[in-house]
């Protein structure tokens, strides 16, 4: 089977999902030479992606051959998994996806979780007190990543193809779009300084990384690069999920 949503967590463990089996593991490596497993199955068909959220409490992993999302409580994990916005897009006939949508902990703003819709133009909202929804936000095309701004005021969303030349912001008090970026063709990828005053974007088709502040939106440089994709600061290597 395919592993995805692979995550560290707290306790030298690490969580990933199994596409094709539909299963979670939790996998404690305290001693390495003799590393214990946990195996979740069940949890529904074909996990894509998963996260751990940033206190490090819970996975969340996003299902592809369902409308839902599988939530495990990495506190007790016995309990095994948990269906979350279950049938979110129930009634409605299935869209085609673009590019599959990515999950990561990024995605936090405070008691909110906001997740890319799987084929829709949506980002859904999740209470991460009561697991339930808490809205929907319609924007530009099929989003592919939904990043928190550190401080949780912003969210800032990437689109599949052919609508991904655009990036918008929400702000989340008001929860709605409140402004757009064209940092060029195919932005793949979105990473904030670690108070967030700059936003890093990698445009691969332009052949740049475009710099943002975090807080009027001016472009500050343009950095030519060949065909990027991730953008990975250093930071990140202290954050749990990671």
């Amino acid at each position: 089977s395919k592993v995805v949503g692979l995550a560290d967590a707290p306790g030298n463990r690490f969580v990933f999902s199994l596409f094709e089996a539909g299963e979670i593991w939790i996998v404690d490596a305290t001693d390495p030479r003799r590393p214990l497993v946990k195996k979740i199955p069940g949890i529904g068909r074909q996990p894509y992606d998963g996260f751990v959220t940033p206190n490090g409490r819970h996975y969340i992993a996003g299902l592809f051959g369902e409308d839902g999302l599988a939530l495990v409580d990495l506190w007790n994990p016995g309990k095994g998994a948990r269906r979350i916005l279950d049938g979110y897009g129930r009634g409605e006939a299935p869209l085609p996806v673009y590019k599959m949508p990515h999950l990561r902990g990024w995605a936090v703003a405070g008691r909110y979780i906001f997740l890319p819709a799987i084929g829709r133009h949506e980002v859904l909202v999740l209470d991460s007190v009561t697991w339930a929804e808490a809205g929907r936000i319609a924007v530009h095309g099929q989003p592919v990543f939904a990043v928190a701004q550190p401080g949780g005021r912003r969210v800032w969303v990437n689109f599949a193809f052919p609508e991904n030349g655009v990036v918008q912001v929400i702000d989340v008090p008001q929860m709605k779009v409140v402004h757009e970026l064209r940092p060029g063709r195919a932005v793949l990828h979105m990473e904030f300084t670690p108070r967030g005053e700059q936003a890093w974007i990698s445009s691969r088709d332009d052949g740049a990384v475009v710099v943002y502040d975090g807080a009027s939106f001016a472009e500050l440089s343009r950095l030519a690069a060949e065909s990027p994709s991730g953008i990975f600061l250093t930071s990140r290597g202290a954050m749990t999920g990671f």
